[in-house]
């Protein structure tokens, strides 16, 4: 899915329910939607969350630009 998306692009975000993970079905959407993306002139942009995000867009075709640091907030409810 794109959870952004702007003029010219879009970005993506790929989660796949644990009990379906390291089935391909993480590369074959995101093959999908980035050949979508692109049919249609968006460029889809990829921000790996973490490791295994960075595998699999390489796997894709990027490559990583540089590195940083993330933070995230959790509500306790």
């Amino acid at each position: 899915s794109s959870y952004s998306r702007y003029d010219k692009g879009i970005e993506i975000e790929i989660d796949t329910k644990e009990n379906y993970r390291r089935k391909g079905l993480a590369y074959i959407c995101g093959a999908a939607l980035i050949l979508e993306s692109l049919k249609i002139g968006l460029y889809p942009s990829w921000d790996a969350h973490n490791k295994e995000s960075l595998a699999l867009a390489e796997k894709l075709g990027y490559s990583l630009d540089y590195e940083y640091t993330a933070y995230e907030v959790y509500k306790n409810i």
